[in-house]
């Protein structure tokens, strides 16, 4: 399975320190071997009809971060937000821009 970034997600994730990075792309390593995650690591859900998003969970002492994928095609794991998450449940606004990033990633493939 090949992985793709958008721009956005790059600069995103950039934020973060290189700890913190190193175990969100050694925990993305593992979902891509087919290893089983915890939920604490990872899940997926449907976050609208037709858009099943991955979420990938990092915690340090810095915060926690979570990153967003979808998979593009049946082989391209497409990675479009990354934030620091404060609150329990993921918000409206955050939804909403996941949501965007994923139409304008599915309309630049057609």
């Amino acid at each position: 399975m090949k992985i793709k970034y958008t721009e956005q997600f790059l600069k995103e994730v950039a934020k973060f320190s290189e700890e913190i990075r190193e175990d969100l792309f050694k925990t993305v390593e593992l979902y891509l071997s087919g290893a089983r995650l915890s939920k604490t690591q990872f899940r997926t859900f449907n976050l609208a009809k037709g858009v099943k998003i991955q979420e990938f969970k990092v915690r340090d002492s810095g915060g926690n971060l979570r990153a967003f994928s979808f998979l593009l095609g049946a082989s391209t794991l497409t990675f479009v937000y990354a934030f620091n998450k404060k609150s329990q449940k993921l918000l409206a606004k955050e939804k909403k821009l996941i949501l965007r990033r994923v139409k304008e990633v599915r309309n630049e493939q057609n």
